[in-house]
């Protein structure tokens, strides 16, 4: 908490504090780091930046109501995998990739659990596509851009994790202030 307390501080001061680790943003460590677990550093920051998206309701796009004791869980009933778990399963994705963030949506308890279940994403979004006239708009606050070229119409996980996966990257890469790695001079080290 006191280094956090002295970069605070120099961000007061308009200074760019300096931090012992590298943020990677890139694909490659989304997908390789991606394992969804609510209480590792990483994976919050990815559901900070999808919170931060404000995610809209599928069915109407109403603002979905992010119950902050709920997403301390991993089996919140926010969460939602976009491609259910038991839909993917039964094709035989590995559990990796299915519990994985860039297949984490957030979504309100009721449609997740009553309207969504285990059905394929081209079997719930095409009724979704019938109840709202702005389905791709509300798409666009849960980070995805494009439902064709996502895969969603045709069921294709790949595509849907390789495209998320880069939508992911390039919003991160929107709010870190790059910089080489170090520790702060008075450590002793450069940086």
């Amino acid at each position: 908490m006191a280094q956090d307390i002295k970069r605070i501080d120099q961000i007061i001061k308009s200074e760019l504090p300096r931090y012992d680790f590298q943020v990677d943003t890139s694909v490659e460590n989304i997908k390789n780091n991606g394992w969804f677990s609510a209480n590792r550093s990483f994976i919050k920051a990815i559901l900070c930046l999808m919170a931060y998206q404000e995610p809209k309701s599928f069915n109407d796009n109403s603002i979905v109501r992010i119950n902050n004791d709920w997403l301390k869980q991993a089996n919140s009933r926010n969460y939602h995998h976009f491609f259910p778990k038991a839909y993917l399963q039964k094709k035989g994705e590995d559990g990796f990739f299915i519990n994985h963030i860039v297949n984490i949506t957030i979504v309100d308890a009721f449609l997740n659990k009553n309207r969504i279940r285990a059905q394929a994403p081209s079997k719930y979004m095409k009724t979704f596509e019938k109840e709202n006239k702005d389905l791709d708009k509300a798409m666009t606050t849960h980070l995805i851009d494009d439902l064709n070229s996502y895969g969603i119409w045709k069921d294709d996980y790949e595509a849907f994790f390789d495209k998320r996966a880069e939508k992911i990257s390039q919003e991160l890469e929107k709010r870190i202030i790059p910089q080489k790695i170090g520790a702060q001079k008075s450590m002793g080290f450069e940086g």
